[in-house]
């Protein structure tokens, strides 16, 4: 290769990896302004790059007549897009039949489609990712890119504590005053997250890192910023799931037969030890200052037992267009099936639902506070088996790799908690291990010539 050549090459790979760092960046922003005028999908800039994927998909498609560089993760969410385009079709054909074209101010067919565009972008996203993945390559190349991504969140977060509430506003899509850490997030609960897949990301890259010493600088400058946002998050979800994600990690390696794993156990009760005697306290607190005075995981399990009911009624799931209908059909049931839960397990007699009735007067927004149980509604049991597929396919993957498994694991149960639609995180690590640990997924290669 001539010295021009190779020149080019190299100019190209260094604007590929900026271009990366900058898709990285628009992964972890979710409060983008945009949202004030084309409603939710606008939250994120990812959305802005639509157009990009379409570009590559073409692109690709034109170079070699046939759609390259699938892998089984790509083909589930397809698998599911399709799933749930027939059954939105079904459910709101039904309700034309029964004289329903909308709820509230709008139409039902309007709703499923707009819906639809979500799983549409996540999978033209993970195909771009893993797309972006395969032409850099070179693993010492990625883990740089993720870890100018940590040291940008960490300016953010460093930025957000001395500023604090007024830190940021002109990034976000409310200038309202924030007292907690949430990033470019809309707020602290969705930042667990971020945190969490990018840190393991960045250790687990290292090991293509020049020197021992980088490798062990990587991953203590990982870890320290990981431990750096624990001590100052006020997410409860998030300390929850960490706690899970140790206990689950903890019984996977009880083979004392080893001695790495011995320490390996040792190390996760020490960190259960840490978590329980700083946060028990606090978080049981705020969990008690939550009931009595708020109405938050009233909503939040009310609209999950909304989603149950959806779905003992209508197994196969109830389709993007046709749910609002459905949500409110059952909100009822919901209430009072709560109200006897709160009473037999906390002696509370009467519940604040004034929120979960307010969250129901309004297309906007409508949905189950969880990110499972919104598409469990919206898919059925062909939503179980979807996950399941994932699930398995990807454990089998992360397993290898003590801090990818954490990191799944962190996720899958975070999986509970929050909104998938808008979490592309999440779809960065399910693209990242599907790829980069399981190239045996790969239904055609990307880099064909």
């Amino acid at each position: 290769m001539s010295s021009i050549a190779a020149r080019k090459q190299g100019m190209e790979h260094s604007f590929l990896a900026a271009y990366f760092v900058l898709l990285l960046l628009f992964t972890v922003y979710q409060d983008f302004p945009l949202v004030t005028m084309i409603g939710e999908i606008g939250r994120t800039p990812i959305v802005a790059l639509l157009p990009v994927f379409v570009f590559c998909e073409v692109a690709l498609l034109v170079k070699h007549k046939a759609i390259k560089g699938g892998t089984r993760l790509q083909a589930y969410v397809f698998g599911f897009i399709v799933y749930l385009s027939a059954i939105s079709l079904a459910y709101i054909l039904v309700n034309y039949l029964m004289g329903q074209y909308s709820f509230g101010s709008e139409a039902l067919l309007a709703k499923g489609v707009k819906v639809l565009i979500y799983f549409i972008l996540i999978l033209l996203y993970i195909r771009h990712v893993q797309l972006v993945l395969a032409k850099l390559g070179n693993g010492r190349t990625i883990g740089l890119c993720f870890l100018a991504a940590v040291t940008f969140l960490l300016g953010i977060m460093v930025v957000e504590l001395a500023t604090m509430p007024n830190a940021l506003t002109f990034l976000h899509s409310g200038d309202q005053p924030y007292w907690r850490v949430r990033l470019l997030t809309s707020e602290s609960s969705t930042t667990g997250s971020i945190i969490v897949v990018f840190t393991a990301i960045l250790i687990y890259l290292s090991r293509y890192f020049s020197t021992p010493a980088a490798q062990w600088l990587a991953t203590g400058y990982a870890a320290a910023f990981f431990f750096f946002y624990t001590s100052v998050t006020g997410s409860k979800g998030f300390l929850i799931i960490i706690l899970l994600t140790l206990i689950v990690t903890m019984a996977k390696f009880l083979d004392f037969r080893k001695k790495r794993n011995f320490v390996l156990v040792l190390a996760a009760v020490a960190m259960m030890y840490v978590f329980i005697a700083q946060f028990a306290a606090e978080l049981l607190g705020s969990f008690s200052n939550d009931i009595e005075n708020y109405t938050s995981s009233y909503t939040r399990m009310g609209t999950i037992l909304i989603a149950v009911l959806t779905v003992l009624h209508h197994p196969l799931g109830v389709g993007t267009g046709a749910y609002p209908i459905y949500f409110n059909q059952y909100m009822g049931d919901s209430i009072s099936l709560m109200s006897g839960m709160y009473y037999d397990a906390l002696g509370v007699s009467q519940i604040n639902v004034s929120e979960l009735l307010r969250y129901s007067e309004s297309t906007k927004n409508l949905g189950v506070k969880s990110g499972f149980f919104q598409w469990f509604m919206f898919g059925g049991l062909f939503s179980v088996a979807f996950f399941y597929l994932i699930a398995r396919n990807l454990i089998a993957k992360a397993k290898a790799s003590l801090i990818m498994f954490m990191a799944l694991v962190f996720i899958l149960f975070s999986l509970l908690l929050v909104s998938l639609e808008i979490k592309y995180e999440i779809w960065l690590l399910f693209a990242f291990i599907s790829m980069f640990m399981g190239r045996n997924d790969y239904f055609g290669n990307i880099n064909e010539r």
